[in-house]
């Protein structure tokens, strides 16, 4: 085969540094809403020390417009628990989106559950109370944080959290205030990737709860390190466990990303989607 002469290898190049950066520039304005949207959040999870491809996504986040009004980790924060300088890096590469927003934490299984990892992860966090599962409300949306991780309950939602939770769900059923909720933990219910088939001890006990509450609108966990949208009896559960551990591959979804779930009020819709690396939309649906 004949050889490209040099001065054409040369122009080939020089073309390819100038439109790989336009390329980047158009992936950028992908997240710039247009449109009514009121206001949105970012859901993400599994970071597993991996503070490379992290800063790049909390860049990515930090340049949102409008503002996202909160951030949700679905857990697996840290490579090993209770270990000050890994959460002190990463509270450092987190600081362009703390700065800006809120962010909330799920327990992972790599946070530990012992009682000296207990009490040092209560210290970074500062939640409201003893317990890892916890909820509080934004806008017109009930948001519910679930602990899969209590030390003998481990992958399960035990008796003392479930009455807890229908208590919850129970408590905002009526309340017009109460449009929308969404779930979070850390184990999917079903997975759909590299752990398929190791359901969540009462994942069908929750499943059947979560049917009886309508203003459910997705079920969202890490763990997974993968993306994946799982639709079972109408009710929607994703995955997000993209941060930075290494990808699971073979089922798809197997991109590094996090979510943002965007609700807009004229046209009565929520919209998510996943975001990468170059801040490219990968997955863009409405629930």
């Amino acid at each position: 085969m004949p050889q490209m002469p040099q001065r054409k290898q040369i122009s080939l190049v020089i073309f390819l540094l100038l439109i790989v950066p336009v390329c980047f520039i158009h992936c950028a304005d992908d997240v710039q809403e247009m449109g009514d949207e009121g206001w949105s959040f970012i859901v993400m999870g599994d970071v597993r020390q991996g503070y490379g491809l992290y800063g790049q996504l909390v860049g990515n986040i930090s340049k949102i417009d409008p503002v996202p009004v909160l951030a949700i980790c679905c857990g697996d924060i840290m490579l090993r628990p209770a270990n000050e300088v890994e959460w002190l890096n990463f509270w450092h590469i987190s600081k362009p989106l703390t700065d800006r927003t809120p962010l909330y934490f799920v327990r992972g299984n790599h946070e530990g559950n012992d009682p000296a990892s207990e009490e040092f992860l209560r210290k970074q966090l500062n939640l409201p109370n003893d317990n890892f599962y916890y909820s509080f409300n934004n806008h017109n949306t009930f948001f519910i944080i679930l602990d899969t991780e209590r030390r003998g309950e481990e992958q399960s939602i035990g008796n003392g959290q479930m009455d807890w939770l229908i208590h919850q769900l129970d408590s905002v059923k009526e309340v017009n205030t109460v449009q929308n909720i969404f779930i979070f933990m850390h184990h999917p219910l079903y997975p759909q990737g590299e752990f398929k088939g190791s359901n969540l001890k009462n994942a069908d006990d929750l499943h059947s709860l979560f049917l009886q509450h309508p203003k459910i609108r997705a079920v969202i966990a890490g763990h997974d390190h993968v993306f994946n949208r799982y639709e079972y009896d109408g009710m929607t559960y994703l995955t997000t466990g993209g941060v930075e551990a290494s990808l699971y591959h073979g089922s798809g979804g197997d991109y590094y990303h996090f979510v943002k779930i965007s609700f807009y009020s004229s046209e009565n819709r929520i919209n998510v989607k996943t975001i990468g690396i170059f801040n490219e939309v990968i997955e863009d649906f409405n629930l």
